[in-house]
């Protein structure tokens, strides 16, 4: 064992990169063949402009998600959706292509937190440190679901950052540091944290850097806000993101206690995880506001007393150092906990740039106790740790095999989870069992309305043949949110089951909406049919044909202005 120790500690940086990139894929291997869910949908498998790496400008000028028109939304992430382009030219739409690359971005994002852990620490400690980071099941979510690429890519661009400022002192590294604060900030909202960090390490560690940093990133720092109000605003809305945004700011500070200690507690026993979590405590009680408020203070107040045990037994540098990855822990952790209203109330990934603070300050800790353990002892200890965590990790990729059992397991652990629930209803459409998908929908419906959900409902009972209850679902759907598939199954029913006038209105309203699908231009066309208007119908179907594949036996009808009828919702529809 004692030559094993030695042989870790003389380990070169390739060899620490292979340990790390070894483990890793054991790890995670469960959940790399996993399929598209949730959010995928919208960013990658109906995402148009993605498919094409030609499309790269859009993605700096618009949001993440695809209405069936354009890019649009709340978020600025051009590094993912370009990064998602680049994978789809490469491999189109293979999941497994998705999820090898960011696995790599991940343990690539480890290996460079390892560089920075090795700054502060002895080899062996860095080394036990990263792998536990590496297989805490906390971040396993950050490998399994592809829409959280964007952690993994700006956590990479924001570490490369400070091992740069850490490791060079020239003014080129300075301005390659700045470059990749800028790539991490166009990767995540989130990387202004880094850009913090970045400034307080020069002002504990090198102050003699710091003005001449903070001109260096004055301009990058420009860019990114211009383009991101150019893009999607300023200040994300997130219209209907979560329950937790219906709850004003002092309504939220109720939440947060009970977030330090989910956060505190999973950290330490990471079991019964799911992606989502979204209690909300407004007001005061006991069980959920003074309990995890007393708990929140006693940790506080265990980390404030290793502080001032790291001053007495360890050097000034030292000090230095807890404060500086205890400020990255508290900052990272601080933007995820309601001060400003998220998509969900807590989320298992959330931790992940939160960890990489916490483990360096617990580094230091273990520095400052002298431990009654041999190195032997101490290295077993981390081996069962990091298997032990490696396990469940490995585990929890099996409820990423699709959407179904991600969604069955985690609506058993959060309860609160109307997105799992909607997601269930999806599958059971997609499986045809039309009856549960509508139980599953009105549970989420009745937790938290959003155009998904109703969207669902609509669809489930459209194929049972309720249309009356199937358009009121559509409707509702689009108090919330606009999408291009709820203006074309509510237009269907219009034409078929309701008058011509405010069938008309609504055509009117949709194609104003959406003018390039294809599928309300034909179906605005057999309208049109209908009602005799055979010179509006042929110019409708002619526009339809540049956008989607018409029919041949309705556009040849249509042009050639013969008759025909047509089933469609139960119903025949007779065109003129």
């Amino acid at each position: 064992m004692e030559r094993l120790l030695s042989k870790i500690n003389n380990l070169e940086p390739w060899q620490v990169t292979c340990v790390i990139f070894v483990l890793g894929f054991i790890v995670f291997f469960s959940g790399l063949n996993g399929g598209f869910q949730g959010d995928d949908a919208f960013q990658i498998v109906s995402n148009t402009p993605v498919h094409s790496f030609s499309n790269v400008g859009h993605f700096f000028q618009s949001g993440t998600f695809y209405n069936g028109y354009q890019l649009t939304g709340d978020y600025y992430r051009p590094m993912m959706s370009t990064l998602f382009s680049i994978i789809y030219t490469l491999f189109g739409p293979h999941p497994i292509a998705f999820h090898i690359v960011q696995l790599v971005l991940y343990l690539s994002g480890a290996f460079v937190l390892y560089l920075i852990f090795r700054h502060f620490f002895k080899q062996l400690l860095a080394l036990a440190l990263v792998l536990i980071f590496v297989v805490h099941p906390l971040n396993s979510q950050d490998v399994y679901a592809v829409p959280s690429m964007q952690d993994a890519l700006f956590f990479l661009f924001g570490t490369l950052s400070m091992w740069t400022l850490i490791t060079y002192k020239s003014t080129r590294s300075m301005i390659l540091a700045a470059t990749f604060l800028f790539l991490a900030l166009l990767s995540k909202e989130a990387a202004l944290v880094f850009v913090a960090l970045a400034l307080l390490y020069l002002f504990i560690f090198d102050r003699n850097r710091l003005y001449k940093f903070i001109k260096i990133m004055a301009l990058p720092f420009i860019i990114y806000f211009a383009l991101k109000a150019n893009a999607v605003g300023l200040v994300g809305r997130h219209p209907n993101g979560g329950p937790i945004d219906n709850y004003g700011f002092f309504e939220r500070i109720y939440t947060i206690p009970s977030l330090i200690t989910f956060y505190a507690s999973k950290f330490v026993f990471p079991r019964q995880l799911a992606n989502n979590y979204y209690w909300v405590y407004s007001s005061f009680s006991v069980r959920h506001v003074l309990l995890p408020l007393l708990a929140d203070s006693a940790i506080i107040g265990m980390f404030i007393y290793l502080g001032f045990r790291v001053r007495q037994r360890l050097s000034n540098d030292s000090l230095k150092t807890y404060l500086f990855f205890m400020t990255w822990a508290v900052l990272s952790l601080g933007i995820y906990l309601q001060f400003i209203p998220l998509d969900m109330t807590a989320c298992e990934g959330w931790f992940y740039f939160s960890m990489a603070g916490l483990l360096g300050a617990l580094g230091v800790i273990v520095q400052t106790f002298n431990l009654k353990l041999s190195p032997n002892s101490m290295a077993l200890l981390v081996v069962l740790l990091v298997g032990v965590l490696g396990v469940q990790t490995a585990v929890r990729g099996t409820n990423y095999h699709n959407q179904y059992t991600l969604a069955v397991h985690d609506v058993k652990v959060s309860k609160e989870d109307y997105f799992a629930m909607n997601n269930l209803s999806q599958t059971l459409i997609d499986q045809k069992r039309y009856q549960e998908a509508i139980i599953y929908a009105k549970q989420s419906i009745n937790i938290y309305p959003v155009t998904n959900n109703f969207n669902n409902l609509g669809v489930a009972l459209e194929q049972m043949g309720n249309y009356s209850a199937a358009q009121t679902a559509y409707e509702q759907a689009l108090k919330y949110g606009e999408m291009d598939i709820i203006y074309e199954n509510l237009s269907l029913i219009l034409m078929m089951y309701s008058t011509p006038t405010s069938t008309e209105q609504f055509f009117q309203k949709a194609i104003n909406a959406y003018p390039h699908d294809f599928k309300l231009l034909v179906y605005y066309s057999l309208f049109q049919g209908a009602q005799g208007h055979t010179d509006i119908a042929k110019t409708y179907i002619s526009t339809a044909t540049k956008y989607g594949n018409v029919p041949a036996l309705i556009y040849d009808n249509i042009i050639s202005d013969r008759p025909f009828s047509i089933l469609l919702l139960g119903k025949t529809l007779l065109v003129k």
